[in-house]
């Protein structure tokens, strides 16, 4: 079964219809905007490297996740050493299309050592302890277009790791976030240099047929229907000292970081919350003035912030919708005059022509 086919049409599950903000479709000029991070080379190829090896193992050769993601083979050989969210997310999605491996994001992010992630991954390994580890992996994570927002919270004598999603994923949500905590968590292992005890590991989505396998993971049972994604361990942990600790590589290490979020079209966290919003309200969508009051700024406030970034409320709102849009259209059966109410508008005339300013299509003759 194609992953689009496990996708609700019905309205309310629209939620998991939104990963496709990540589409192609979009002119060049979109594409180099800054209000589109998804085109953005911010994931390093060592990701796609990684699941593609593992594909190979699993019986999948390379040609075949290229040619059914529509991926040209080339994007691995970018000099800067990264693709694109596009890209990698198509490939993703192939490869669980491919493969008869549900837990296949576990699997990768056991892969997913402290080399695979470059630059950061060499300033954890040469920090102090476990703590300064986490610390400069939270400022510096974006440069690794992963898809959420992590944040660190202690919790009397522990401390735990919580990542929410930064972008709508969709059907790639268990897969990324089976990636990210399973990689996070065979990460601080090799760092403490032990296999780490007492820990807690709870996700947002309900509990996979093969729960089990959590277990042989992270060495506990998993979590399941959290509020967000999260990795808990004792605080004791984070004293521990690194074998290769380096404070000069650390600090060459932060010196590249800062190079690379100053150059990397790296979403802001602003522009991110607005989108976010607008997705969790699709047909209902707030105007300027609410939606500054839902974030805890002011209407000229957010106009301006989102003018200095190069675009405006009208044009996030536009991207979201077109998103939705072409997501709806490509995998429902929804009626157009739906569709269109699912986006906001009051008539379906109205939303035809919309469509055609965003595609250059009509709604019909995409579909």
């Amino acid at each position: 079964m194609a992953i689009a086919d496990l996708l609700c049409p019905g309205q309310q599950c629209i939620e998991k219809l939104i990963w496709s903000v990540v589409i192609s479709g979009q002119t060049q000029k979109e594409r180099e905007g800054p209000t589109l991070n998804f085109n953005a080379e911010l994931v390093p190829v060592a990701y796609a490297e990684a699941l593609l090896e593992l594909l190979n193992e699993l019986g999948v050769n390379r040609e075949q996740v290229y040619a059914h993601a529509n991926v040209r083979p080339q994007v691995l050989d970018n000099p800067n050493g990264r693709l694109s969210l596009v890209d990698f997310n198509l490939l993703a999605i192939s490869a669980l299309e491919l493969c008869n491996e549900p837990a296949l994001g576990l699997l990768l992010g056991q892969r997913l050592n402290v080399s695979t992630h470059g630059i950061l991954g060499y300033a954890v390994l040469a920090s102090a302890n476990l703590d300064k580890a986490i610390q400069f992996a939270l400022k510096y994570y974006r440069v690794l277009g992963i898809s959420f927002e992590l944040e660190l919270i202690e919790l009397a004598d522990r401390v735990e790791l919580r990542a929410r999603e930064s972008m709508p994923l969709g059907n790639l949500n268990r897969f990324a976030a089976e990636g990210l905590l399973a990689s996070l968590f065979t990460i601080a292992a090799f760092l403490v240099g032990e296999p780490l005890k007492h820990i807690e590991v709870g996700f947002s989505y309900g509990a996979p047929d093969y729960a089990d396998r959590y277990e042989q993971v992270f060495g506990v049972g998993a979590k399941f229907e959290q509020p967000y994604h999260s990795l808990s361990m004792p605080m004791a942990y984070l004293d521990k000292p690194m074998a290769l600790a380096n404070p000069a590589t650390v600090q060459m290490c932060e010196q590249q970081c800062e190079v690379l979020l100053s150059t990397l079209a790296v979403e802001d966290r602003l522009l991110t919350r607005v989108r976010r919003l607008l997705l969790a309200r699709p047909g209902d969508f707030p105007d300027l003035a609410s939606a500054a009051k839902a974030l805890n700024t002011s209407t000229r406030t957010l106009r301006r912030h989102l003018s200095n970034m190069g675009t405006s409320y009208q044009q996030v709102l536009d991207d979201v919708r077109r998103g939705l849009a072409l997501q709806y259209l490509t995998s429902t059966h929804l009626p157009l005059y739906e569709i269109a109410y699912l986006l906001g508008f009051n008539d379906p005339s109205n939303f035809r022509r919309a469509f055609k300013k965003w595609t250059g299509k009509l709604p019909s003759a995409y579909r």
